[in-house]
């Protein structure tokens, strides 16, 4: 008999038992004194089981249920801030990749209702008018309290957003930014990176930016920073406040206590004041200021003399420094020329490290920017992606964490496309209004994610399970 004949014929032998399992009557069949019966086709393929070693088995607990469905849930938060932090343009590059750096500056922020917090926005045009800084100060205020527009200087060459002020007399404004001819002596300029010189004037301050900005609207606290000891006044509402005076190391505060919010004071000064800065502030939450240098690089900040900001940044419970840098630079800067611009960033960045150990700074680089040649033709600055690079570096070995704005917006060629949405002017550098609100969103929106990752790991917010996810169902 050939092979495939054999084969065919097992296999209708099986089917045939197979069919005679499936349709054998269970009773069997009786015939006569005799029952015949055959074997169900499940009894045929049964497999005899192992027997079961019971005192292995580990019986969890609900609770360990629980514990194990919440150890499994931090993991999985833990890989998202990873990936992120790893592959989103919009994260901080965090010095050492240390996840704990903004730490003690958020503690700080919790307990802004409390103790005061500041929060100083240094930066080039980029922030004049209180752009971007602005709308920070807004949504800090918002969710953590606070109200008032922080330090303005007496002397305001570039209107705000936020603030109008008019000054009498004929004041003299020294800085240690822009033109040589506006130097001071010895570079006593205070935080501000600006001092003005004031005889017997008048300053009028009134609070605007309606419901956009209604936080900065209104402030209860003054300060007016000198450089030596002067002889002012100060009406609210029609009467003149009390203020107190403090001199620490060769400043001079005079700080008035309102008793409810205001929007509009007037100072006096009799004689000579060398005015450092002016505090609309609130009593507690959080304070944040606008300091915008047109025409600074960053490392300009050096001529400062610690001595005229020092004793501020130590009073002051500085938490966070924004330094928004290196967009000036750009034009003139070649692959030759970055390393030593590296080195005098540190150096800068160095400075405030050591004035206020206790802040936590984050420099945010340049926007895209482009050029537009002799042919009509628009394109990005060439060198932009390495001096990116650069400040990344001399941000994050300085001990400073780093926010790549250049990155956020799109990267190489983004500027024309935000000037074609309306985002930016057309000088290709500037955002619009419009386009510093969105920007200063993310920057929010980025540290509020690593706000609430700090609370996560810090075991303020608990995972929490859908409902679904009962200890029954478990």
């Amino acid at each position: 008999m050939k092979p495939r004949n054999i084969v065919l014929f097992i296999i209708s032998l099986l089917v045939g038992l197979a069919m005679l399992c499936m349709l054998f009557p269970r009773g069997g069949i009786r015939l006569g004194n005799m029952t015949l019966r055959f074997p169900a086709l499940s009894e045929v393929l049964d497999v005899a089981e192992e027997p079961v070693d019971t005192d292995s088995i580990v019986v969890l607990t609900p609770e360990e249920i629980m514990e194990q469905r919440l150890a499994a849930l931090k993991t999985e938060k833990m890989e998202e801030f990873n990936d992120y932090c790893r592959t989103n343009p919009a994260r901080l590059y965090l010095p050492n990749d240390d996840e704990t750096y903004l730490d003690a500056f958020f503690e700080k922020m919790q307990n802004a209702g409390n103790k005061h917090l500041r929060i100083m926005h240094y930066g080039d045009s980029q922030i004049e008018c209180d752009r971007i800084t602005s709308f920070l100060r807004q949504e800090f205020q918002e969710e953590f309290g606070g109200c008032g527009v922080g330090l303005i200087p007496a002397l305001q060459t570039v209107p705000t957003y936020t603030t109008s002020q008019a000054i009498s007399g004929d004041p003299m404004q020294y800085m240690a930014f822009g033109p040589a001819d506006l130097r001071g002596s010895n570079n006593f300029y205070g935080p501000m990176a600006k001092r003005t010189e004031v005889y017997g004037s008048t300053i009028n301050i009134s609070s605007r930016g309606g419901k956009d900005y209604s936080h900065s609207c209104t402030f209860n606290k003054v300060t007016v920073l000198t450089k030596d000891a002067a002889n002012l006044s100060l009406v609210v509402r029609g009467d003149t406040v009390a203020m107190d005076s403090a001199n620490v190391g060769e400043m001079y505060f005079y700080t008035a206590r309102l008793g409810g919010g205001a929007s509009a004071a007037t100072l006096s000064v009799r004689g000579h004041a060398s005015i450092l800065g002016i505090q609309l502030d609130g009593a507690k939450g959080v304070n944040v200021d606008n300091l915008p240098m047109r025409g600074c690089s960053g490392p300009e900040l050096m001529n400062i003399n610690r001595a005229s900001i020092s004793p501020f940044l130590n009073r002051e419970n500085v938490g966070l420094i924004l330094l928004q840098y290196g967009g000036n630079s750009v034009p003139c800067l070649s692959k030759a020329k970055l390393p030593d611009y590296k080195e005098r960033v540190k150096k800068m960045i160095g400075m405030f490290r050591q004035m206020a150990p206790e802040a936590r700074i984050i420099f945010i680089g340049p926007s895209d920017m482009a050029t537009v040649d002799t042919t009509g033709a628009v394109s990005s600055y060439s060198v932009l992606p390495e001096t990116v690079k650069t400040l990344r570096e001399a941000a994050n070995e300085s001990g400073a964490a780093f926010w790549n704005m250049y990155d956020v917006m799109g990267g190489k060629g983004s500027m024309t496309k935000w000037v074609h949405s309306g985002l930016a002017g057309s000088d290709y550098v500037h955002f619009t209004p419009g386009g510093a609100k969105k920007m200063a969103h993310m920057l929010y929106e980025t540290l509020q994610f690593y706000y609430k990752f700090y609370r996560f790991r810090s075991g303020q917010d608990k995972v929490e399970l859908p409902d679904s996810l009962t200890v029954d169902s478990l």
